[in-house]
């Protein structure tokens, strides 16, 4: 179960993405360090990657290394495996050769698969990052405000998506499973724009009548921001009134199990516990109205 307290809310946002991009792309983003992540402020990177044998020389290098040294101790060997073997010193000794000469060979293979494995993981991220960027925006390309804004719209959608009403489809399922992940990326959307505008301020003023325009412009990113966080808190109130109602239902669940018991000692019981059902019920019906309704304001796009 999950429920709603902004109080409660991570201090640092999530990356967010375009709910468009593909499954395997948001999995990607997800698992990068959110704080390294921008996109929206740095050019594409460059998916060039380094040649198979350029990647493959390192351990291709240390592979020869081992084998000169085995080949160098072949002689040695060579002594020892004849008296055992009963072989001549050259017989041994080619033999010897040739298990060295077998072992390079399968080790240079083994080495150029591993490094073409690893590199087609290595160009496949890198890919991902490419063809997603200017989909998503790190916690690094928010203010400190906007990044608290985000952050409780991430809390909010998490409760409500997480809420045991969604899961017993007593919510509108389709429209929480799309439209929260929408609402989230258009608010983040608008708060990197507020960002950006914001950091291209000057810091301090250069005179008086530098520091008049620069009140005027930053009173407008604050009505900006101010008319974001209004529709950030139809969103919270929609998480709220699902919280409440979850409480109801669970309510409900429980003077259910309370009022089917069997026994004469338990009679009186669970006669409360069906005359109590009907007012919760009722409760019930009224909250989650309340949500599904709460629900279609808030994820309403503006006109």
């Amino acid at each position: 179960m999950t429920t709603y307290n902004s109080a409660r809310a991570m201090a640092t946002p999530r990356v967010a993405v375009d709910p468009g991009l593909p499954e395997e792309a948001k999995t990607f983003l997800r698992r990068l360090d959110p704080v390294l992540l921008r996109s929206a402020s740095t050019p594409v990177p460059d998916v060039a990657a380094p040649g198979l044998l350029r990647s493959a020389f390192r351990p291709l290098r240390r592979l020869a290394g081992l084998m000169l040294g085995t080949v160098a101790l072949c002689p040695i060997f060579a002594t020892l495996y004849s008296e055992v073997a009963d072989l001549s010193y050259w017989a041994a000794l080619r033999s010897l050769l040739w298990g060295c000469a077998l072992f390079a060979v399968l080790g240079v293979c083994v080495v150029i698969a591993v490094t073409n494995q690893r590199m087609g993981g290595r160009h496949r991220s890198t890919q991902l990052l490419k063809e997603s960027h200017g989909r998503y925006l790190g916690p690094a390309e928010f203010m400190p405000d906007a990044a608290m804004v985000l952050v409780r719209v991430q809390a909010a959608t998490d409760s409500i998506l997480g809420s045991e009403l969604q899961k017993q489809g007593l919510l509108d399922r389709d429209l929480n499973l799309t439209g929260l992940p929408a609402f989230e990326w258009e608010i983040a959307q608008a708060l990197a724009a507020y960002s950006r505008e914001a950091m291209s301020l000057p810091a301090w003023p250069a005179g008086e009548k530098a520091a008049r325009v620069l009140d005027a412009g930053r009173a407008g990113l604050g009505r900006r921001l101010e008319g974001i966080t209004e529709r950030v808190a139809l969103l919270e109130q929609y998480a709220a009134l699902v919280t409440m109602a979850g409480i109801s239902y669970r309510e409900r669940e429980q003077l259910r199990g309370l009022g089917s018991r069997d026994g004469a000692t338990e009679e009186v019981l669970a006669m409360m516990a069906r005359d109590s059902e009907a007012s919760v019920i009722s409760e019930l019906d009224q909250a989650v109205a309340a949500a599904r309704e709460a629900g279609a304001a808030a994820l309403k796009r503006p006109a």
